[in-house]
């Protein structure tokens, strides 16, 4: 039975990256649920070696996770970290918007989170020393069209409603993230990716559109059908078969 999680939250002004700080913290034997939050990055990153875009005013935080279920199945938990990055991203927003000014908000595979139609948040897994590091950026500032991606970026601010007062503070923001990590962490020991993959779908874009899917130096497209149980989406394309993809750029293809 997994232990509950006692989030204990390192700050600094600056690093190269909090997931740089989580691995040094991995192999010096820092115990789960060890976070470290950064107010900027000088060398942040995302998939594929990415550079991410991190001046001061954004969340930047890395938590050090040690599973009990095999390796193979940590996957589930960059889906379970966009979820609960969505949940407090709306928590924030709901405080100040009544529903119907809330903006559309929901997960793009395979874990970014999705404001207004742009990207204000995604996820980094990377195992060090038999942990797992789960690094997150959230755009609280506005940040500039950085790169080639095909969902411009967005920030908290930029959605702000008017007199509604200043932005969340990191800090702030990474409690609200990390209460409900704890959550879905709990859910994922005890019940593995069964429940974090029916909330994801729940609040999945592009399910049942047309997208097109960039894979390294192919391109394929069709109907994004479903999440498999490995993570991997299920694609149905042109040809009538069904392609399970297990990286990728997703792009949603016009009717």
């Amino acid at each position: 039975m997994t232990e509950p999680l006692n989030w204990s939250i390192t700050t600094e002004q600056s690093a190269t990256s909090t997931s740089d700080l989580a691995k040094i913290a991995a192999t010096n034997g820092a115990p789960s649920g060890s976070a470290f939050l950064a107010i900027e990055q000088t060398a942040g990153r995302g998939r594929h070696g990415r550079h991410w875009v991190s001046q001061k005013g954004g969340m930047y935080l890395s938590v050090l996770l040690r599973p009990s279920l095999p390796v193979n199945h940590w996957f589930g938990l960059s889906f379970a970290a966009s979820l609960a990055v969505l949940e407090a991203v709306r928590g924030q927003l709901a405080n100040h918007l009544s529903f119907a000014d809330m903006p559309q908000t929901g997960l793009k595979w395979p874990n970014d989170v999705i404001v207004a139609g742009g990207k204000i948040s995604g996820i980094l897994l990377e195992v060090e020393n038999k942990a797992l590091i789960v690094g997150s950026g959230v755009n609280l500032a506005p940040v500039g069209q950085v790169g080639s991606h095909n969902i411009a970026p967005i920030a908290l601010a930029d959605i702000w409603p008017d007199g509604a007062g200043d932005l969340p503070q990191p800090y702030d923001l990474a409690t609200a993230y990390l209460d409900r990590l704890a959550i879905w962490y709990d859910r994922f020991c005890q019940s593995g990716f069964g429940p974090i993959r029916d909330a994801w779908l729940e609040n999945a874009l592009f399910l049942g559109q047309r997208v097109a899917v960039q894979c390294d130096t192919k391109a394929l497209s069709g109907v994004f059908h479903d999440l498999g149980m490995d993570g991997t989406m299920l694609l149905l394309d042109d040809s009538g078969q069904t392609r399970h993809i297990t990286t990728g750029d997703v792009k949603l293809l016009g009717s």
